[in-house]
């Protein structure tokens, strides 16, 4: 699978879903009433939003908007306009890479491609649609996420239809941001699958490890700095929420709260500029080190805080952990024996490259993630109350107790939770 290299991303940009911003613009765009899931869906969404500088989906799902976007909301899209307006929406390879099977075909060659798109929705009834439009639901999990694109050549417009399970378009995802500096703003059902993955002890830090002991670095600092830890952060859903007459307000509102945290973007590109632009492990922890400082002052203006989930992943090379005898072969040799004997034939043709990498520059690559710290909102009674009185208000429904509770409870059963792991 093709990885995107680092400068084909921007610093401090995020995946989101289709099926993310699908179900944004169905409840936000007045198609239906939320149900109490959407409640993290519009909260990492919006965290998202205020801190991230681009957005960032595949080219199949782009495909997909562009070919069903007109059935399926027909009175508009708020959310994604917003997005395109504000920040743009480019496309990352490697995320969805699944055959696809026709499903359609017609030949006219008096027809534009506009024409042909038309025809062919108004051939499909409302329920084959609706297929294509997941909402969040733990009762439904879907295990393959649908989606369409077309082709339009001489006169033919055809149409293919692919699934991805969720699992291996988490996979993807993961293996594309691993390489890259861009982050994930995801639904429910597949957040839980990242965060579980991510939970797993990452093998590139053993391999880290290995070759620092080939060339006698010192890795301490740089492992201080990885792994998860809270990172305070204003209440931005509750601000939002809290500032609307009606839900026909939220593009405007929230373009002016991303406009109000202009620093805290600059802030998040400096930290992943001056990480990929240092010479060493140590000017990495000190590029480090200065945002901690500038969060620290930008938090004591905010005494009601969310906390973000902050975690650190390590790039050492596209594909070093893939051989692990390599922790055998080490462990029996002196570091001076061991770089003697590196070869392709004994450690691996992307170990070698790893440590070939290490030797010239003494150089790894840190990229820090977000991820919505979703066991908080679901405990904390005093943010959590307050979002349900505005649901309340502007979406004039009313949440029960059976409704969060059950949402509560999906969380405990079915995520790994990061928070209980980390140090506060």
């Amino acid at each position: 699978m093709e990885v995107p290299k680092i400068n084909q991303i921007d610093y401090n940009s995020t995946y989101i879903s289709m099926n993310l911003i699908d179900e944004l613009d169905y409840y936000l765009g007045g198609y239906a009433k939320p149900n109490a899931e959407f409640i993290f869906s519009l909260n990492t969404f919006v965290e998202s939003f205020i801190a991230c500088s681009g957005f960032y989906t595949s080219l199949t799902e782009l495909n997909h908007i562009n070919l069903t976007s007109g059935a399926l909301f027909p009175h508009g899209r708020p959310i994604l306009n917003m997005i395109v307006k504000e920040t743009g929406l480019r496309f990352v390879n490697g995320v969805v890479e699944k055959p696809a099977k026709t499903i359609y075909s017609d030949y006219d060659q008096l027809l534009t491609r506009k024409e042909a798109h038309q025809k062919f929705i108004a051939k499909l009834d409302k329920l084959e649609l609706e297929q294509f439009l997941l909402k969040s639901n733990i009762l439904l999990t879907p295990e393959f996420i649908p989606l369409m694109t077309s082709t339009f050549e001489n006169g033919e417009f055809s149409v293919f239809e692919l699934h991805s399970t969720s699992s291996e378009l988490v996979s993807n995802l993961l293996n594309v941001s691993h390489h890259n500096s861009i982050q994930t703003t995801l639904p429910i059902y597949l957040f839980n699958r990242q965060v579980n993955e991510l939970t797993k002890t990452p093998y590139s830090i053993q391999a880290l490890e290995n070759v620092a002991r080939i060339f006698d670095e010192k890795i301490d600092n740089l492992k201080k700095s990885l792994g998860y830890k809270y990172l305070p952060i204003p209440p931005f859903t509750n601000i939002l929420l809290s500032q609307l007459r009606s839900i026909a307000d939220i593009p405007a509102k929230l373009t002016q709260l991303r406009a109000d945290y202009q620093e805290l973007r600059t802030q998040f590109v400096e930290l992943e500029r001056n990480i990929y632009g240092t010479e060493s492990i140590k000017e990495q922890s000190d590029a480090y080190y200065k945002f901690t400082e500038f969060w620290t002052v930008f938090n004591k203006k905010y005494l009601n805080k969310n906390n973000r989930i902050f975690y650190g992943a390590l790039d050492l090379g596209q594909g070093i952990d893939a051989d692990k005898s390599v922790d055998t072969f080490i462990d029996k040799k002196s570091p001076a024996e061991a770089f003697t004997d590196l070869n392709m034939g004994k450690l691996g043709v992307n170990l070698v490259k790893g440590a070939y990498n290490w030797h010239q520059d003494r150089k790894v690559i840190k990229r820090f993630k977000g991820l919505t710290n979703i066991w908080e909102l679901f405990e904390n009674s005093t943010n959590l109350t307050q979002q349900l009185g505005n649901f309340e208000r502007l979406f004039r429904i009313k949440f029960t107790d059976a409704e969060i509770s059950a949402v509560r409870h999906f969380i405990q059963n079915h995520f790994t939770d990061i928070s209980s792991i980390q140090s506060p």
